[in-house]
Order: structure tokens, then sequence, then C-alpha cells
């Protein structure tokens, strides 16, 4: 009664009842989002997090709220983004090390690109550099066995006839 002033104004209640209705929906969106970061596919990423970051704006919430919620879903990009280049990385490699040069140089290119979208999203300095040496592992390697026989390894058709093997074990 006395002494009692009512802080709050109709706007800062109205903002608040806004906030109580949408949080589960955005807290469903940001876990949905999660789960498509968690297998790298980014485009989908991108996708629902635009949609979602659209969300928020046209709800008219409060700046701190809206602020807290595109820094969770920038945040989570950022995680999509270093998982993809992570993939594509390990990917360019076992392709090198198979001698896939096409595949190679296919992952290599998905790599560098996953990996500027990391960067948009302000991935660590450490991340970058270990990635760019991941890429030029892939870069350097492979390429260079020989498809069949060479004057140095010729093919060794002895070796699978019976009797040099009975030969070999006597």
């Amino acid at each position: 009664m006395f002494g009692h002033i009512e802080t709050r104004t109709a706007e800062a209640d109205e903002a608040l009842r806004r906030i109580h209705e949408l949080a589960p929906a955005v807290n469903g969106a940001l876990s949905q989002i999660k789960k498509q970061a968690e297998s790298g596919r980014t485009a989908h990423c991108e996708a629902s997090a635009k949609c979602l970051k659209e969300a928020i704006k046209s709800a008219k919430l409060p700046k701190d709220y809206t602020d807290e919620a595109t820094d969770a879903v920038d945040t989570i990009l950022l995680h999509a983004f270093m998982k993809a280049t992570s993939i594509a990385s390990r990917a360019a490699i076992e392709a090198a090390m198979k001698d896939e040069i096409e595949r190679r140089a296919m992952k290599i290119k998905e790599a560098r690109a996953q990996l500027a979208g990391a960067i948009r999203y302000k991935a660590p300095q450490e991340f970058r550099r270990k990635c760019e040496r991941m890429l030029e592992t892939a870069l350097f390697s492979g390429g260079i066995r020989a498809k069949g026989p060479t004057r140095a390894k010729p093919d060794d058709t002895m070796l699978e006839d019976e009797g040099f093997m009975e030969m070999a074990r006597a």
C-alpha cells in the first residue's frame, strides 16, 4: 500500500509475457539446429538459423533476449562449420592415402569452403592453423603411386607360380 511503488511498466510486462511464450519454441529450434550441427550439415543449420533469427526479430522481443538468442545461434553455427571442416579435412587425407586424387581435390575444396564459414563465425586462430596444416598434409600426400608395374617394380608373376612357392617352403 504505502511505500509500494510499481516499477514495471505495461510494456515490460508484455515483453516478459512474449519471452515466456516464445522461449520453449526458441529452445526447441536451438536443439534442432544443434543436432544438425553435430552431423556437420552446415546448409541445414544456416537455413534453420536464418529462420529462427527472423522469427526472434519479428516477435519484437527485448534486445537483451534477442542478443542472447542470436549469440547462441552463432555459437552453434561456429560449431557446425568447425565440425564440417574437420570431417572434410579428414576425408581429404583419407582420399590422399588411397591415391584418389579427384576425391582428394574435391574434399580439399569443400574443407576450404567450410573453413571460410568457420572464420566468418569467428573461429579460434588455433583451429585455423590446425586446419591449414591438415589441408596442406592432404595436398602433399598421395599421387605418387604408379598404377600397374614399373621398371623399378615389375609385375612378379613368378611369385604366383605354385612351383616357386613349394621351392621357397623347402
